[in-house]
């Protein structure tokens, strides 16, 4: 399956890290994000001949989201590792993460307190939903959905600080 969204730039013209004047901190993030977007790519790999192979619903229906999640993490890996090869040579790398750097946006810091307020309120109604759920645990995939609501929904509560941080 070819994702939607460019790969990391490999080829023969890429530098040999090693014969580089390149930080060793630099060289050392590139070659494990590298070996992390292989084995990433290993596991959507191992991911969809699971999902092809199997005829059971429920379990197709969890890869399927095991899939999505995967790759994810292998267009984020793919778009750091660019952050660094940007640095190092010198050359705009895209997609890649951009660098830190904070504003003044009152506008954008008042919505993103309003947005925590609902995702924490998000939060509660999801640990609610979750205990009226437990009955069902042994019969349904309900209950590790709502876990796996959870888990976002604190992820995004992190984005938020983050970007409350920033603005």
């Amino acid at each position: 399956m070819t994702p939607p969204w460019p790969e990391p730039h490999h080829d023969a013209d890429t530098p040999d890290l090693h014969r580089m004047a390149v930080g060793s901190f630099d060289a050392e993030m590139m070659e494990t994000l590298e070996r992390h977007i292989g084995d990433e790519q290993h596991a959507m790999d191992e991911y969809e001949s699971l999902l092809r192979r199997s005829d059971n619903p429920p379990v197709r229906y969890l890869l399927g989201l095991l899939l999505e999640d995967e790759q994810r993490h292998h267009r984020i890996l793919g778009e750091m590792l660019n952050q660094f090869r940007t640095h190092v040579y010198v050359a705009e790398q895209h997609p890649h993460v951009p660098w830190m750097t904070r504003t003044r946006d009152r506008e954008t810091a008042k919505q993103v307190r309003r947005l925590r307020r609902t995702e924490r309120a998000d939060l509660r109604h999801l640990f609610a939903l979750r205990r009226h759920l437990k009955f069902l645990r042994r019969h349904s995939l309900d209950g590790v959905l709502v876990d796996s609501l959870i888990l976002d929904t604190r992820k995004h509560l992190r984005y938020l600080r983050t970007i409350q941080h920033l603005v």
